[in-house]
């Protein structure tokens, strides 16, 4: 279904494509659509969700791992997925949805896996702080057509927040 959408949106605005479209193009019906999702959106939302599953599969330690790897990890993965990600801005609806599931995400890394008092406002806000501007800083990024690579932006990110004190993984 994810493969039918990216397919139909090299042929359309994805305001005007179809559930119709989408189950056609898949191959499923429409019941088997929506046992899965609630709307278009949520398409590229497991889509996502799908690929930190793998990725955790894949590395049970990730959570572990610094969080200079988590940005690695994150901006190769975007790096990676440049179609995607352009469309995704550039499509109002999906850049809605999808803003907040990342942020969330970076969020919950940062509260399950830095043992972190996140009744502490001040903790919590940085947590906050950070998960917004890793995502805005990508989102700028892919505004800007991926002109420096992964390893540059890293090495910016690095720079920026040396002494953070949620930089420890515990």
């Amino acid at each position: 279904i994810f493969d039918a959408l990216m397919i139909l949106l090299q042929e359309k605005r994805y305001e005007e494509i179809t559930v119709s479209e989408i189950t056609s193009k898949a191959g499923v019906s429409r019941m088997t659509y929506y046992r899965t999702y609630s709307s278009k959106e949520d398409i590229v939302i497991q889509y996502f969700k799908e690929k930190i599953a793998d990725l955790s599969e894949k590395d049970p330690l990730f959570g572990k791992r610094s969080t200079e790897i988590w940005y690695e990890t994150l901006l190769n993965f975007v790096y990676s997925e440049q179609d995607l990600m352009t469309k995704i801005q550039r499509t109002p609806e999906l850049s809605k949805a999808c803003q907040p599931y990342f942020v969330d995400l970076l969020q919950y890394l940062f509260r399950k896996y830095r043992d972190l008092d996140i009744d502490d406002p001040i903790v919590l806000y940085e947590i906050i702080y950070k998960a917004g501007a890793i995502y805005f800083l990508i989102i700028k990024w892919i505004g800007d057509g991926f002109k420096v690579t992964p390893q540059v932006l890293l090495e910016w990110i690095k720079q920026y927040e040396l002494g953070s004190s949620i930089e420890r993984p515990q």
